[in-house]
C-alpha cells in the first residue's frame, strides 16, 4: 500500500471517528435537553378552578369592614405551589403579602411579575433562606442586598419590607436593614401549638390554624416553597376552605406594610395590616 493510500485511509478512518464522534455528542446533548424539558414539566404543581361562589363575589372585596387579617407567604416562587396559591387569591379576591427568596425569585421571574401584577405585596425573604444569627456582617448585608436588587429589578420597584428566614434576626442583620431603610422583623401571630403548613398536617389541620390564630391585625405564617413542597399535594386544598371560613365569620383580608408602632399582634413587628 502507498504513503498516499494509507494517508487516505487515515483521513477516512479520521473522518468516521469525529462523524461518530458528533453523532454521540448530538445525542447526549439531545438527551440532556430532553431530561431537562420533563424535569421542568414535573415541576408543575396543580392548579385552582373557580367555584360558582367566587365567580359571584364583587370584583374587590379589600376595603370591606370587619376584623383584618394578613396572609403572608414566604420561601417562594416556586412552579408547584405559587400558581395555585395566585390562582386560590385571584378567584377568591384576597390580597397577600408573598416574602420571596432572591435565589427562587432569579429562578422563576415570572412568577414574581405574576405575584406584582395581580396585586399582592412582594417583599424580601433574604437570598437562601440562611440562618441570620450565623452569618458575618458583610453576608447578612448581601443576603439582603442581593434579593432587594433582584426583586427591583424583576419588578421595576424596591422592596419595603423584609422578613428573616425562620424569624430569627441578629444584629448584623438590623444594621444592614437600618442602613438600607428597610423595614425588617415582620413576624406572625402564632399563639397556638396548632402545626403549620411546613409541617405537612393536611388540608382540615391546616384550617383549624387560621381560624384559631385569626383576629383583627393578624398577620398568618403560610409558605409557598421550602418545606412544603415535600406535603402531599390536596394539602394546598386548605387554602380555598380557610379563606371561606374566615369570610364567613366576619374576616376581610390586607397586606401587610411598614408602620411606626409595634404591632400588639405580631411580635412587635414594625408593621400592619392595611386594605389593599
Amino acid at each position: 500500500m502507498s504513503f498516499d493510500d494509507r494517508r487516505r485511509n487515515v483521513r477516512s478512518l479520521l473522518f468516521f471517528l469525529l462523524a461518530l464522534l458528533g453523532t454521540v455528542v448530538i445525542s447526549v446533548a439531545s438527551s440532556v435537553v430532553a431530561t431537562s424539558s420533563e424535569r421542568e414539566r414535573a415541576l408543575v404543581g396543580p392548579r385552582y378552578v373557580p367555584t360558582a361562589l367566587d365567580r359571584a363575589l364583587p370584583p374587590t372585596t379589600g376595603t370591606a369592614a370587619g376584623p383584618r387579617v394578613a396572609l403572608t407567604f414566604d420561601d417562594g416562587p416556586s412552579p408547584q405551589l405559587t400558581p395555585y396559591v395566585l390562582d386560590v387569591l385571584a378567584a377568591k379576591r384576597v390580597p397577600a403579602t408573598f416574602f420571596l427568596q432572591g435565589d427562587q425569585s432569579e429562578r422563576y421571574p415570572d412568577l414574581v411579575r405574576r405575584v406584582q401584577a395581580e396585586g399582592h405585596v412582594v417583599a424580601n425573604h433574604g437570598w437562601d433562606h440562611a440562618y441570620f444569627p450565623d452569618l458575618t456582617p458583610e453576608e447578612a448585608e448581601s443576603e439582603i442586598v442581593r434579593t432587594n436588587e433582584v426583586l427591583t429589578e424583576i419588578t421595576g420597584q424596591r422592596p419595603n419590607l423584609f422578613r428573616y428566614p425562620f424569624g430569627q434576626g441578629s444584629a448584623a442583620g438590623d444594621a444592614a436593614l437600618a442602613r438600607l431603610g428597610l423595614g425588617g422583623g415582620v413576624h406572625w401571630k402564632w399563639t397556638s401549638d396548632r402545626p403549620g403548613d411546613f409541617e405537612c398536617p393536611g388540608p382540615q389541620a391546616l384550617v383549624d390554624l387560621l381560624v384559631t390564630e385569626a383576629t383583627d391585625q393578624a398577620m398568618i405564617l403560610l409558605h409557598d416553597a421550602g418545606d412544603t413542597l415535600e406535603c402531599p399535594p390536596n394539602q394546598l386544598e386548605y387554602l380555598p376552605q380557610a379563606i371561606d371560613e374566615l369570610r364567613a365569620r366576619g374576616f376581610t383580608f390586607g397586606v401587610v406594610a411598614p408602620s411606626p408602632v409595634p404591632s400588639a399582634v405580631n411580635r412587635g413587628s414594625l408593621a400592619a395590616v392595611v386594605p389593599r
